[in-house]
């Protein structure tokens, strides 16, 4: 007899614990979050406080919110279940003037060939300062997937309170793939008129340099999907913009064996995107690594060929101070001799190189090409 009230206990404990543990479940399943919103926008409505919550939940508000100022509220919201078991929880609403608009990220440039199906919201995700409905149109009317060309895109992005960001890429519409093949056909008689072939790698780099430097005009539009078709599109024209250089550069650095690594300057730090490459002008054993750029830069008179890390991080300051951008990059304690240059003449500053570039191309011939670099 006493086994089976020991047994009975048991069960009923059992069948307690199991009821509590259920109930509490079903209620660490609730999460709730506050939310932040613009005065113009429609207000929330009660279940917008639920983060998530299991299928056939319900909620409402303790009392109906009355918002009369900016400001930070306290509010009770009441989530029923679906056996209308209802439980009470705690959110902050924070009403503001927002005048921010939505951020956009993951609009790129796009490339496809001709016939080919385009995704324009591929990758493309909207943040803002508020909570609230985020909207985004694209306005690709002007695309023409059937012929070659390049097409201008718009994404138009609109948060809860009506701020709104706008912004354009290209679609690039090709014919036919360029492979490395094609690449290497158009470099290799650059390389042997231009390269020092069978010198050291610096020697190699800086000839490099000198060429991609002083033959390649400034643009600011290249289709940044493929590096191997801007290097090929851009040794063609003879023009294009930071990923252009870049491309030429890894595509020679690629073709004389020498170690390189890409490098771009990390998304959504400031509007405008950068690229460059690092080389390594040593030996695997004993690697030298240093950055190098051979992008046209306004208002700049240094050279981009083989810098430190400490050079890079100096060039940053300068050109993050305004009234420093007419001043000469001052050289860190850990300057290399490897980054010295000896002066160019007076008429190779930047203002007077890109007067003779043109009139020289208009004639059907470049720069020469062994001009050294500029300190």
């Amino acid at each position: 007899m006493n086994q089976i009230k020991i047994l009975l206990l048991i069960f009923a404990t059992c069948l307690l614990l199991g009821l509590c543990a259920c109930q509490t479940g079903d209620r660490a399943e609730i999460r709730t979050r506050d939310l932040t919103w613009g005065v113009g926008a429609p207000l929330p409505l009660a279940k917008d406080f639920l983060e998530s919550a299991p299928d056939g939940y319900s909620a409402r508000f303790a009392q109906t919110p009355q918002f009369s100022r900016v400001g930070e509220y306290d509010l009770t919201i009441i989530v029923s279940d679906p056996r209308g078991k209802e439980s009470e929880y705690q959110v902050k609403f924070t009403l503001i003037h927002d005048q921010e608009p939505p951020k956009m990220s993951g609009v790129e440039d796009i490339s496809v060939y001709v016939g080919d199906g385009i995704s324009y919201r591929s990758g493309v995700a909207l943040t803002d300062n508020c909570d609230g409905a985020l909207t985004l149109t694209v306005d690709s009317s002007s695309v023409n997937a059937q012929q070659e060309g390049v097409y201008p895109v718009t994404y138009t992005a609109i948060d809860a309170a009506g701020n709104t960001s706008k912004k354009q890429i290209m679609v690039y519409v090709y014919r036919e793939k360029v492979s490395e093949e094609m690449l290497y056909t158009l470099l290799d008689p650059i390389i042997a008129q231009h390269i020092s072939v069978g010198a050291n790698r610096e020697q190699l780099v800086r000839d490099v340099y000198s060429y991609v430097y002083y033959s390649i005009d400034y643009d600011a539009y290249s289709d940044k999907s493929d590096w191997v078709r801007s290097a090929y599109e851009g040794l063609r024209s003879g023009e294009g913009d930071c990923f252009t250089y870049f491309a030429i550069s890894k595509a020679f650095f690629r073709r004389l064996g020498i170690e390189s690594m890409d490098i771009q300057r990390t998304p959504g730090l400031v509007d405008e995107r950068h690229y460059w490459n690092l080389v390594n002008i040593g030996t695997a054993a004993s690697p030298r690594w240093y950055h190098f750029d051979a992008t046209q830069l306004s208002g700049s008179q240094h050279s981009g060929c083989l810098l430190t890390d400490l050079q890079v991080q100096a060039y940053t300051r300068q050109r993050e101070d305004q009234n420093g951008m007419k001043k000469l990059l001052p050289r860190p304690q850990a300057w290399s001799p490897i980054i010295d240059r000896k002066d160019v003449n007076f008429l190779c500053k930047p203002i007077f190189l890109n007067i003779w570039r043109k009139l020289l191309r208009g004639l059907g011939t470049r720069l020469p090409i062994r001009m050294e670099p500029m300190t």
